[in-house]
């Protein structure tokens, strides 16, 4: 699964003192808390996994689908 990273979600997964490598590695080795919904963003899941250190992290995405594409990507909204 490809993961769409921006500057504005890479900080927010820094300022937990958390790299884009490790949100992955922990994603990939996820267990789905909770599907919610946003009333305007739409639906977003809570996970929950492991970085590669033994770190448990909570991981709050979605699914973003690509324009123009049947591909989708995971976009990390934050991680604690």
């Amino acid at each position: 699964m490809a993961f769409l990273w921006l500057e504005w979600n890479l900080q927010k997964i820094d300022n937990h003192g958390l790299s884009f490598e490790e949100v992955e590695s922990a994603w990939q080795n996820r267990v789905d808390l909770v599907r919610r919904v946003h009333p305007v963003n739409g639906e977003y899941w809570e996970s929950r996994g492991k970085c590669p250190s033994g770190r448990r992290i909570t991981i709050i995405w979605r699914y973003d689908e690509l324009v123009g594409s049947e591909e989708t990507q995971v976009f990390v909204i934050t991680t604690y």
